[in-house]
Order: structure tokens, then C-alpha cells, then sequence
């Protein structure tokens, strides 16, 4: 079909998923957005690569693991960097990639931490670029991070490189109670969900019914024909804090 999920749950109260679903026409190897998380650690992250760069999937893939396993402390980009160089050193076979291959791959990114506190989770979310975060609250659009508008978005994002420097960062901070949820996207599915809140008609709650791989596949296809949903590569991300039958309100 040309698309790619992968899914994680545990006993704890967040539930997480995850999907990747490429460009038409294209395979799952040639998707450059990259979604990981893990619930034990409480870190989730989202990337999309620059199609323009020089192994930009490969860069938005180092990155989302990385902080994953990391978190946002200090040089955690440092790794990264280093696997990047190595993974891609001599796949540079004309002039013109090799003049690629000198700027380095760049990637959006979105980095989410979370903690449990005594009644609800506490998050904290970076940023570079148009990848988005969203929280859910009874089936509406609480608010959005970095971006808040359809209007926001444009060809020339910030990124994050693989070749240094200092990434221009954004930070949010939030709870989620029990029932909400937070969703994690890539520009093309951000878009679309402010487009739609902005239209009232959010589409986020219908994304929280989605399990299964074909199920969102067949979400994403809809929107792309509706022409609400460019035709990108799209990663996403859903947490939501399900607590355990046992302890919620009678």
C-alpha cells in the first residue's frame, strides 16, 4: 500500500501511537518524516527532512530517536550529528551531491518530555519549524505549538542541521488531564488540522478513533482526494492519558 505505522502501548495511563504514511507514488523507504516515542521514558518526538538536503530521511530518523532516548539535555545533538556523518560518508557520488552532502541534512522538529504529577501529566515541548503539536480537550483544539494559523505555514521553515550549529528553539509547557490527548504532526497534517479547526470543523477527534495501519492510510488518501491534505509525507503521533478503569470517577 505505501505506508508504514508502528504502534507501542503499556499499562501506563498514556496511550501512545504512532504512523508514517509517504508521498504518493512513493515507498516507504523514501518517506523523510520520522515519528518515535516511548512511554516508559515519557519522550516523543516527531521530524521532517528537508527534501532538498542530502539524506534528510536519514537525518529526521537519527534525530527523533535520539531524543527519545536522550531527552533535551545539553549536546544532544552531538550523537546524531556523529551517526548522520558516519551513515552517509561516501553516498555522495556526483558534484552536485557532494556540494549537498557539505551543507548537511536538515529536519523540522518537534521534542515532547512528559512526568507524572499526582492528578495529571506534565509536558514540556521544543520546537524548530512547522512541526506541530496539538492538545485535545472533549474533541476541540486547546491550542497549538509552534503554529497557530493555516497562514503560518511557508516554503522556508526553520531546520534543524546536521552539520551544527544552534537551532532556533521554541519551548511550551502544559498538563494533560485525564481524557485529553496531544497529537505530534508533520507541517502537511498540521496544516490541515488548523484549516479545519479554523473552519470548525477539527478533524483531530476523528484521528483518536484511528488503531489500525489501513485505517489511517485510508484517512490520509480521503483528505489527500478532498484536497484538505497535501500530497507530503505525513507523521503523527497520538498520546492520550486513559486512566485505569479502577481508579476513574464512579
Amino acid at each position: 500500500m505505501g505506508w508504514c505505522a508502528v504502534k507501542a502501548m503499556n499499562a501506563s495511563p498514556l496511550h501512545w501511537r504512532s504512523f508514517l504514511v509517504p508521498k504518493d507514488g512513493h515507498t516507504p523507504e523514501e518517506c523523510e518524516d520520522a515519528v518515535a516515542g516511548d512511554v516508559d521514558l515519557g519522550r516523543f518526538a516527531v521530524a521532517d527532512g528537508a527534501s532538498e538536503s542530502f539524506a534528510a530521511g536519514e537525518w529526521a530518523r537519527l534525530l527523533v530517536d535520539a531524543f527519545v532516548f536522550t531527552g533535551p539535555v545539553k549536546n544532544w545533538l552531538t550523537r546524531p550529528r556523529e551517526d548522520w556523518s558516519k551513515a552517509v560518508t561516501g553516498q555522495a557520488v556526483s558534484w552536485y551531491a557532494e556540494e549537498k552532502f557539505t551543507l548537511g541534512g536538515h529536519a523540522t522538529f518537534l521534542g515532547l518530555t512528559t512526568r507524572m504529577t499526582d492528578d495529571a501529566i506534565e509536558w514540556g515541548a521544543v520546537a524548530v519549524g512547522d512541526a506541530c503539536l496539538f492538545h485535545l480537550v472533549a474533541g476541540a483544539c486547546l491550542s497549538s505549538f509552534p503554529l497557530g494559523r493555516p497562514a503560518d505555514f511557508n516554503t522556508s521553515p526553520a531546520l534543524v542541521g546536521s552539520k551544527g550549529g544552534t537551532p532556533a528553539w521554541k519551548t511550551a509547557r502544559g498538563f494533560l488531564r485525564p481524557g485529553e490527548a496531544l497529537l505530534l504532526t508533520t507541517d502537511a497534517l498540521a496544516q490541515c488540522l488548523l484549516t479545519t479547526a479554523e473552519d470548525r470543523a477539527f478533524a483531530g477527534p476523528g484521528l483518536l478513533c484511528l488503531d489500525e495501519d489501513d485505517d489511517f492510510a485510508l484517512w490520509v488518501a480521503a483528505q489527500r482526494m478532498g484536497g484538505k491534505l497535501k500530497n507530503d509525507d505525513v507523521a503523527l503521533g497520538m498520546l492520550e492519558f486513559v486512566p485505569d478503569a479502577d481508579e476513574a470517577p464512579q
